[in-house]
């Protein structure tokens, strides 16, 4: 365990030493590429690919960014900038567009994930991208999206269009997205004593240049934010809940929906390897239904790795310029390599370095 402390903390240090020296100046992509990867009812659904200006290999690696916004909200450019994440180091970044509610339900957005995977790796070669190399990355609705993708069986959810082609991916980074509905609002108030302050403000929907300017952190449930804790959120169990509208009723009502919109459902023993993070000053999403996938992928026997971040709200992954004006953070890690033994320490670590070593690792 000693050692594997050591080896965790060699390589957090080196990657650090890596942002020292790179900071923004790693290699920049140029402006993206906006394509159609699906039309659905008449509406062209678009994603950015972000292509670095010095690939370190050829074919390029391509890691796929689900936004978040409560299923209702957000873009395909909510998030952090992918111009630097994770051009730096050598992959390309494609933020993709899915529909959004109350126009759907479960589990149209789900399927459109599936069809930007599969996208990709039909034109991978059009693009000079690697198809057999990518990875997803989910922040709050998002993550939950990504994560029922990854998991979901093979002729499930899969939409229409490269039938051909496989939607699995190499491995999962999914930040604080709600992973079972129906214990959402028991959770909040088990949390609730403990729920930490922020130690940053975010802009929620800034996208990449609101992101680096922070903001002032609005009201949780507020734009399509998943409810929670916070004065005026609606709670997760309202007919009126992100929660609800995605699943088209009182989620109390519809057992059988919330099952099926589950990642837990669909964990097996064959998962891509994933990391889990999840701010404990999160007052949207509580950080029990992060620990909840992890248990899950453990029991199963996967590869995965969870980190309770210190100090953290909220969509925290939205703020580019995070590990600079806050970091590092205290983390919580509890990890499992595939079925052995589970290890868990503290560390202090930027959140995007942490990211690019995952990515890294799994697209090198």
């Amino acid at each position: 365990m000693i050692a594997l402390v050591r080896q965790a903390s060699v390589i957090i240090a080196a990657l650090s030493a890596t942002t020292a020296v790179n900071g923004v100046q790693g290699p920049a992509s140029a402006d993206p590429k906006t394509l159609v990867y699906a039309s659905r009812d008449g509406t062209d659904l678009l994603l950015d690919l972000y292509l670095p200006a010095n690939p370190i290999r050829r074919p390029i690696p391509v890691i796929v960014f689900v936004h978040g916004g409560g299923w209702s909200g957000g873009t395909r450019t909510t998030g952090p900038d992918f111009k630097r994440y994770f051009a730096q180091d050598g992959f390309a970044m494609a933020s993709i567009e899915y529909r959004l509610t109350p126009s759907i339900t479960f589990p149209a957005n789900v399927e459109d994930v599936r069809t930007a995977i599969r996208w990709l790796k039909a034109n991978a070669v059009a693009h000079g991208l690697d198809g057999d190399r990518i990875c997803l990355w989910g922040t709050s609705a998002g993550g939950h999206l990504a994560a029922v993708a990854a998991l979901a069986p093979r002729g499930t959810f899969e939409g229409s269009g490269n039938a051909n082609e496989s939607s699995a991916v190499r491995c999962v980074l999914e930040a604080y997205g709600p992973t079972r509905f129906d214990v959402m609002d028991a959770q909040t108030q088990e949390e609730r004593s403990t729920l930490q302050t922020p130690v940053v403000t975010i802009n929620i929907f800034g996208g990449a240049r609101g992101g680096e300017r922070g903001g002032a952190l609005p009201a949780p449930g507020a734009r399509g934010e998943p409810g929670g804790r916070g004065r005026g959120a609606v709670a997760h169990d309202d007919p009126a809940s992100p929660e609800s509208r995605l699943l088209g009723a009182a989620l109390q009502s519809v057992p059988d929906r919330v099952r099926a919109a589950s990642p837990i459902t669909y964990v097996g023993k064959n998962a891509p390897p994933y990391l889990i993070m999840h701010g404990l000053a999160d007052n949207s999403v509580p950080h029990g239904q992060s620990v909840l996938l992890y248990e899950a992928l453990k029991a199963a026997g996967n590869e995965v790795t969870l980190r309770l971040v210190d100090g953290l709200p909220h969509t925290f992954f939205n703020r580019t310029d995070l590990d600079e004006v806050a970091g590092p953070f205290r983390m919580d890690v509890r990890e499992t390599s595939g079925g052995g033994a589970e290890v868990q320490r503290v560390e202090r670590a930027g959140v995007f370095i942490v990211a690019r070593e995952f990515f890294r690792r799994h697209l090198k």
